[in-house]
């Protein structure tokens, strides 16, 4: 999908979410190939198999530190409105 997604739409912004357990795997799929992620409570109330999440910020950190494995750095609240076309 993504390299259909680059075809057809190079210039996409785009996020790669997962459900459950899938979701770090997808979070760090999406910062090796250059896309944005989804995390939080709503879609994972887990940060492994044995403890559960104690906030949406406990799994925001997680992908925080994600991103420094792939020199990624997470987009500054200004730069968010950008990349989402919002309205300042």
């Amino acid at each position: 999908m993504f390299r259909t997604l680059n075809r057809l739409a190079p210039d996409a912004t785009w996020t790669g979410a997962g459900i459950g357990k899938d979701q770090i795997t997808l979070n760090a799929w999406s910062l090796e190939l250059g896309g944005h992620c989804r995390t939080g409570l709503e879609d994972n109330v887990r940060l492994d198999r044995e403890k559960l999440a104690p906030s949406n910020a406990a799994l925001v950190k997680r992908v925080v530190e994600l991103c420094g494995r792939y020199g990624r750095r997470p987009a500054t609240v200004p730069e968010a409105r950008v990349l989402l076309k919002l309205a300042a």
